[in-house]
């Protein structure tokens, strides 16, 4: 392997006292072995004699298990094991049983926190201890068991990102019913296209939301999708509202609708407790983008995003049970199930509900410092906002705590490693960008806190992660992550948190054709792209000319240009092109003008720093750049541009 000359711009510190060392010293222990790196643990979590033994110990040294289970049986069925396929999914752990919110709730300490919710236009934060939320989760359950919710049946919402999306999310699991939620701004239409589909038999609403200090009713679009959602199989029973900033909505209007408080009339006094359920009982509904039709449904199982979930945040991450642990996103993102798990990592969680740039652009800054987050969650359009307003988050706050900065939902430039470390945030943090997704439920690749981290680089493959990169080109699966080349990024051995399912019609076959239509069933490939460097990680990147290279090496010559505000850069593949071009769009800063000179002069300055092919085709000036609540860049693949 290559000798990596770069700097650091981080290096650990005292990594005897992280958890994946304590990991590491438990496995050498256990069975024997002298493992001493990163490299050596990765290739054991994946080794074909070994990978087994890596998610059973992870499973048991997490302590997924419920107390007093016994001995954990098999990883995976013989069955499973000899075919080495991938599909149709394999089932992780088959003789175990489990119950989610039992192992998320198990060790709170009654009077401490474990919420700090602040909510944009609302003084102060709520600050819920173990107790309360656990008495929230029993008077809702209570509700939903004499509401006729069994095991299996589906449970949505249309909520923000709130301390009821946990309460009603921990009751549904409680139950063994499985969650789906959605953000309260998205359009009727997004809404039916999702639940339409799933067919839930119960369905939270909040009737407003706040964002950017506007109010939003959201009467008139509960009206119009529960309507529609009322000519479907029958399946669903009710609609309950929960009031947002005491709104007024005429509940008679709404289909079978009730207020919270009713429903939790329903209760009748039952303790809090667990239905213990097989590890691949399906427990989240997660949804595609939908950007060429309905989105794709994808039902995730409970022990397989728990087990997935604590080994990437516990040990690729190191968040410890003193941290206080902040993820920004919306219910509609996968980051909120993965946020959701992470109420049991620390000692704490910050939620936070609105625009993390109002009142001021720095209110998670200022909520960080009053609650003392140390794990911070966030994308890299949140931080390239910082830059571009020039917020030095460390002169204006005190972020001692902060110890792990997590990025993801967009490719995290090398200006923006520079601008981290130079004299934006504490030295001492580490920032991890990661990469995985809807479909895993968690990362491919991310953070290492014993390794280094470098400009623009991914640190690691994720343990128990069989990441290898594969020549595009090829009929055949030929790999070429040693190389350094780009290619498709696959996972060639199976792991816990792949999709149990699709639903809707034909769900097995788009099952088929997401993911193994490529390289056949033994590998999953979800059509991202990266470049192995001799130490780290790489990029998604674009295909123009049958060359692959990452969009983040674009912004990083657009970045160059004061006068450009933002961009997005995007590969456009119609029937009647040979190959992939790149397109450029550029917003320009206030009181600023696009001209042919400046486009001349950026296709010159990306030439001169890449090559002639990364040079877009065409550069466009658009008002605005598109972007989810979440903060990721919206973007749009070849088959789309071709409607």
């Amino acid at each position: 392997m290559a000798v990596n000359n770069k700097t650091p711009l981080w290096e650990p510190r005292k990594g005897d006292k992280t958890n994946i060392s304590k990991f590491m010293k438990h496995i050498n222990l256990k069975h024997g072995l002298r493992l001493r790196t990163y490299e050596d643990l990765h290739q054991w979590s994946v080794g074909d004699e070994t990978f087994q033994d890596f998610w059973r110990d992870a499973y048991t040294w997490l302590q997924l298990a419920p107390v007093g289970s016994g001995e954990v049986g098999c990883v995976l069925s013989k069955e499973d094991l000899t075919s080495g396929l991938l599909f149709p999914p394999p089932r992780f752990f088959p003789t175990e049983k489990m119950n989610i919110a039992e192992f998320l709730l198990r060790n709170g300490i009654d009077e401490e926190v474990a919420i700090y919710f602040a909510r944009e236009g609302v003084p102060g934060t709520e600050n819920v201890t173990w107790q309360d939320l656990r008495n929230r989760v029993r008077l809702a359950r209570d509700a939903m068991i004499n509401s006729s919710i069994v095991p299996g049946d589906v449970v949505a919402a249309v909520i923000s990102n709130s301390v009821h999306s946990i309460v009603l999310c921990l009751a549904a699991l409680s139950i063994g019913a499985v969650w789906s939620s959605s953000s309260p701004d998205l359009g009727p239409d997004a809404i039916i296209d999702r639940y339409g589909q799933v067919e839930p038999k119960l369905i939270f609403a909040d009737d407003g939301y706040i964002y950017s200090g506007k109010l939003i009713k959201l009467g008139d679009r509960i009206n119009q999708w529960s309507r529609a959602l009322s000519g479907g199989s029958g399946t669903l029973k009710d609609i309950v509202l929960l009031s947002y900033c005491d709104l007024d909505v005429d509940i008679s209007t709404v289909y079978r609708g009730c207020s919270y408080a009713d429903f939790l009339n329903r209760g009748t006094g039952q303790k809090l407790d667990f239905a213990m359920l097989p590890f691949s009982h399906p427990a989240f509904i997660l949804y595609s983008s939908g950007t060429t039709g309905k989105p794709k449904c994808i039902v995730h199982s409970a022990g397989g995003v728990a087990l997935k979930v604590k080994t990437d945040m516990i040990l690729q991450h190191d968040v410890r049970k003193d941290d206080v642990v902040f993820q920004y996103t919306t219910t509609s993102w996968v980051m909120w199930v993965l946020n959701f798990v992470n109420i049991s990592s620390g000692a704490a969680m910050l939620l936070y509900d609105g625009s993390p740039f109002h009142p001021t652009p720095t209110i998670l800054l200022q909520l960080a410092e009053e609650t003392g987050v140390s794990v911070f969650g966030t994308s890299p359009r949140y931080l390239a906002e910082l830059k571009s307003r020039d917020i030095v988050p460390q002169k204006l706050f005190n972020l001692s705590k902060l110890r792990v900065m997590t990025s993801t939902g967009s490719v995290l430039s090398p200006e923006l490693y520079e601008w981290f470390y130079s004299t934006a945030f504490p030295p001492q943090a580490q920032l991890v960008s990661m990469s995985g997704g809807t479909d895993i439920s968690g990362c491919f690749v991310g953070g290492a806190p014993i390794l280094p981290v470098y400009t623009g680089e991914i640190q690691a493959k994720a343990l128990g992660m069989a990441v290898d990169i594969l020549d595009s080109a090829q009929s055949e699966p030929v790999s070429i992550q040693v190389s350094g080349a780009p290619g498709e990024l696959v996972c060639r051995k199976p792991f816990p948190s792949q999709p149990l399912q699709f639903y809707g019609s034909e769900a097995h076959q788009k099952y088929r054709s997401s993911y193994f239509d490529r390289f056949g069933p033994g590998i999953w490939c979800q059509g991202d792209f990266i470049q192995r460097l001799p130490d780290t990680g790489g990029d998604g990147v674009l295909n123009p000319s049958g060359v692959r290279f990452g969009s983040a090496e674009i912004y990083a010559v657009v970045d160059t240009f004061p006068h450009i505000a933002d961009s997005i850069c995007v590969g456009q593949k119609r029937d009647s092109d040979a190959d992939e071009r790149v397109l450029l769009f550029v917003k320009m800063k206030s009181g600023s003008k696009y001209t042919d000179e400046l486009g001349g002069k950026l296709k010159t300055a990306i030439k001169e720093r890449h090559t002639a092919r990364h040079v877009p085709k065409f550069i466009f000036e658009v008002a605005d750049i598109p972007y989810t609540v979440n903060g990721s860049s919206v973007s749009w693949s070849s088959e789309e541009q071709r409607q």
